[in-house]
């Protein structure tokens, strides 16, 4: 997929030194579920998003790098990853999440990247309702929710424990008619 300034596509192997160059910073995994990794874990880690290609069942996903292509037609640079799940296919319930590098915060990457996916679930795969969970204390994240339309609809106290703490877990979702209304 093709934005103004971004390309989705499938991880590959070649991306390793891009998704560790975001995986080994600990801001970047303070909302996540694995800790920081070296460049063997997120060699592994890798390996295992890139065997997530299918949305055709209940609990498979996609993993999208994010790259910001080269200007001058070369390798470009994976800037983070967006993730699709297809959570009910009876109900055309599908879940988002993503991860980016710090140094392209602040540019519009992630509302970029995040609205081609949600395109993605409602104009392609007949979504009826995309939704991400995130740590509430997450507020970057929420942030980038609100962007992109979505609201939220809850508020789940102290759901779990998480790096040792209890978290309270932040829903937002957007419908497939108020996709079409915007």
């Amino acid at each position: 997929m093709r934005t103004e300034r971004l390309l989705l596509r499938p991880l590959n192997t070649g991306d390793l030194d891009d998704v560790h160059a975001y995986q080994k910073l600990k801001d970047v995994v303070r909302y996540l579920y694995w800790e920081v990794h070296d460049h063997e874990e997120s060699a592994k880690h890798l390996r295992k998003r890139i065997a997530m290609n299918r949305l055709e069942k209940d609990g498979e996903g996609i993993v999208y790098a994010v790259e910001l292509p080269d200007p001058d037609g070369g390798h470009g640079r994976v800037i983070g990853d967006m993730s699709v799940f297809l959570k009910s296919a009876a109900w055309g319930k599908f879940e988002i999440g993503w991860v980016f590098h710090p140094a392209f915060h602040g540019n519009g990457f992630a509302s970029e990247a995040a609205e081609a996916i949600l395109g993605l679930c409602f104009d392609t795969l007949g979504a009826h309702r995309v939704f991400a969970q995130l740590d509430a204390r997450n507020e970057a994240s929420a942030r980038l929710c609100e962007r992109i339309g979505m609201r939220q609809e809850a508020l789940l106290r102290e759901t779990e424990i998480f790096k040792g703490e209890w978290s309270d877990t932040a829903v937002y979702a957007l419908l497939e008619q108020e996709w079409r209304s915007r």
